[in-house]
């Protein structure tokens, strides 16, 4: 079955999107070799999640939902603020995906909120050592850039609240305590004398589909990872997911088909279009063309914000100088609201420090 004309016109529009993300990622070994793998779903899991969470609303909801209620209860209402850059040794790089957020808290202090997603079918017994190196190395990051005080005082070490989220097979069974991963069972009176931290988990696996997440992108974000990031028949995991989608609300299938056609994928419109029909019999061109009415105007938001910061990054540079990389990477990772405010606060400001102030440390 052909599409509508004016349906084929977003898909081309969207086709040019797609193309746009897939050339700016690395290659893929298999196609340099002229040896091509069967179609996937996901064809990166690390650039998957990490275009997850920039979608607008994604990482607050994560970190709400997923951090324990007395943690998530003490930030304030800005949006987390993305950190550049990767923490995870090079030689887990496959396995493993981090995102680092700086947030603030209700009392004006930060904190940091680092996410890290596990790729392995099970899961990784040497998982919170990892973390604890992880951690460390924020901190040493952390003081390198922002931990020495005007007065050349040390700060104190704002606090990280590390998540991992999980989408493999098996079930997790790691302790979320580091210390309870110890060989201390032989005395407990030495347990509150050695070092201890905990972690929030998110096993997607034993998540019911609809609680995986209030916020509708991070839901089906998190519904293909856990039903449709394994290797299989491209069109049964399609039918698959289409058939959970629909069970959670039409709203949740138009996301899913927004979201798999404008992923960097093997998945044609025209499979989607086929898969949709066996769904939801004479309603899948309308939601085809909803799906690409939706992604062109989330295209041309985020089109909009990266100008804007782009703008405010050439404006800090004429004023400034050169820019260490903290501040650039708070730029591309800022909301709107936060590119306006800084915006404005730079016409008075003498400073660099001065232009984040409201969102720093005093």
């Amino acid at each position: 079955m052909n599409l509508p004309q004016a349906v084929q016109v977003e898909f081309r529009w969207l086709t040019a999107e797609r193309h746009a993300i897939t050339s700016a990622s690395a290659p893929h070994p298999c196609r340099e070799a002229n040896l091509m793998p069967p179609p996937r779903l996901i064809q990166r899991h690390d650039q998957f999640f990490k275009r997850l969470l920039e979608r607008d609303g994604t990482a607050g909801a994560l970190l709400r939902e997923r951090l324990p209620p007395a943690v998530a209860g003490r930030f304030g209402p800005d949006a987390p603020e993305l950190v550049g850059g990767s923490f995870v040794n090079r030689e887990l790089q496959e396995h493993q995906t981090d995102r680092l957020y700086r947030a603030r808290m209700v009392d004006g202090e930060i904190a940091f909120i680092y996410a890290l997603i596990e790729h392995k079918s099970s899961p990784d017994l040497n998982v919170t050592l990892q973390l604890l190196g992880y951690m460390v190395q924020i901190w040493q990051w952390w003081i390198r850039q922002e931990g020495n005080g005007g007065n050349s005082r040390r700060r104190r070490l704002p606090p990280i609240f590390p998540i991992v989220v999980y989408h493999g097979e098996a079930e997790w069974h790691i302790p979320l305590d580091f210390i309870d991963g110890m060989d201390l069972s032989a005395d407990d009176a030495l347990r509150p004398h050695h070092l201890n931290f905990s972690y929030s988990l998110a096993d997607l696996g034993r998540i019911e589909d609809a609680e995986l997440s209030r916020e509708e992108t991070l839901r089906i974000g998190f519904l293909i990872l856990k039903h449709g990031s394994w290797d299989g028949d491209l069109r049964e995991t399609l039918l698959k997911l289409g058939k959970l989608a629909v069970a959670l609300g039409y709203d949740d299938l138009v996301a899913l088909v927004r979201y798999i056609l404008a992923e960097p994928n093997d998945v044609e419109a025209a499979i989607v279009q086929e898969v949709l029909k066996e769904i939801i019999p004479g309603q899948e061109t309308r939601i085809m063309s909803i799906a690409a009415e939706q992604w062109k105007a989330e295209g041309i938001q985020i089109g909009e914000i990266s100008g804007k910061a782009d703008l405010l990054l050439r404006q800090l540079r004429r004023r400034f100088g050169t820019l260490p990389e903290s501040a650039q990477a708070r730029v591309l990772g800022a909301s709107e609201d936060q590119l306006n405010e800084w915006a404005e606060t730079l016409l008075d400001a003498s400073t660099l420090d001065a232009v984040f102030g409201a969102h720093r440390t005093n």
